[in-house]
């Protein structure tokens, strides 16, 4: 049996010195096609027709070897010194992830890529121009300046690093490298989508809901309608369509709901008195409207803080406005991967470093419409 183990790893040693001598084979392949794309014209054509064939090759080979070596790793997994035996281990492409509930604000912001720290908007203040109505014995009346200002978002930058071994990198039978950059992805995305829905502003995007929980002014200048229920907390249809003509009219046909999976639900449950829901079918599809306009899952925003379906006094469980006009983000660095290798080589590790500069915050709040529970 020891005699079969070694035959096998002997061939997977030759099947590595294989693949190398056939990597180096394409790729000198791979440099003078290249060579000749540089040059432009009809050979460049003909070049980059063969340099796809190429990659197309090297990647079929390199696939086929991964299964070739997975297949000798299964047959030489048997305990054979134990009394083992060789059987045959089926190993699945599948591989099981976690669903990642992610806020997409940034879907319906307005976005704006910067070269600097900030962006600077300017901004009408409280103060407007004005005229009058005169007689023929009243002269002309002196309008008040306006009162302009600036409004600054800074990028602020959100990095991580996540070291693994060598052994790791190398042994194992899928793409680590590729699995490891694709869940920072989604980290990256859950962070800031939870930073402009609720970010303080601190070393962060500031969120809708910390502007709405300013006092003076009120919901930071935000339209606030406080729900009916001051007994139980809960959420009413009549409250939703107050909500939704708390603003000026003119952000009411471009207005989209924000609020969560769970609030979203509880409006599903809204009921006449006969017990028939309002939210009903149109025909075979399920509308995701309410009251004409859009809703959107946004899984950061408020859940039920009391007894279901009931909130507490105080949350801001429900988003209505224009958000594109309300809410601006900007972009100073998208997001970046680094491959550290040698820093770590002593300890035969690898780091992967991560980071992205991005800002955000509430520009137009007469735009945007919150409910807060009574």
């Amino acid at each position: 049996m020891n005699e079969e183990v070694k035959e096998l790893v002997e061939q997977i040693h030759k099947l590595n010195k294989h693949l190398d001598e056939r990597v180096k084979d394409m790729e000198d392949r791979q440099a003078k096609t290249e060579t000749k794309i540089s040059q432009g014209g009809p050979v460049a054509a003909e070049a980059r027709a063969e340099l796809n064939k190429i990659n197309e090759k090297i990647s079929g080979e390199i696939k086929a070897y991964r299964q070739l070596v997975l297949e000798q790793k299964v047959m030489v997994s048997a305990a054979a010194d134990l009394g083992g035996f060789f059987a045959g281990t089926d190993f699945s492409d599948k591989f099981i992830q976690k669903l990642f509930l992610i806020s997409p604000l940034r879907a319906y912001a307005d976005t704006q890529t910067i070269g600097g720290e900030k962006l600077i908007i300017p901004s009408e203040g409280a103060t407007d121009t004005n005229i009058f109505w005169s007689d023929e014995q009243t002269g002309y009346q002196a309008s008040p300046d306006p009162n302009l200002g600036m409004i600054e978002i800074f990028a602020r930058e959100l990095n991580g690093y996540i070291k693994i071994s060598r052994q790791n990198l190398e042994d194992s039978v899928f793409d680590v490298e590729s699995y490891l950059l694709k869940r920072l992805t989604r980290q990256f995305a859950q962070k800031e989508g939870v930073a402009f829905i609720s970010g303080n502003g601190v070393a962060r995007p500031e969120g809708i809901l910390t502007v709405a929980a300013i006092t003076s002014p009120v919901a930071g200048g935000m339209n606030q309608f406080v729900g009916t229920d001051t007994s139980t907390h809960k959420l009413l249809p009549s409250d939703l369509i107050s909500l939704m003509h708390a603003g000026k009219s003119g952000y009411r046909a471009t207005g989209t709901w924000l609020m969560s999976n769970s609030t979203i639900g509880i409006c599903r449950l809204f009921a006449d008195t006969t017990t028939r829901p309002i939210w009903t079918m149109f025909g075979d599809v399920f509308s995701e409207t309410l009251f004409g306009r859009p809703i959107v899952e946004m899984p950061d925003m408020p859940n039920q803080a009391g007894t279901f379906p009931a909130f507490t006094a105080g949350q801001f469980p429900v988003i209505f406005g224009d958000i594109g006009q309300g809410y601006q983000i900007v972009d100073r660095v998208g997001l970046t991967f680094q491959t550290l290798k040698e820093l770590y080589a002593i300890q035969n590790q690898v780091a992967f470093l991560a980071r992205q500069r991005v800002g955000g915050k509430v520009v137009l709040p007469e735009a945007i419409s919150v409910l807060k529970m009574g």
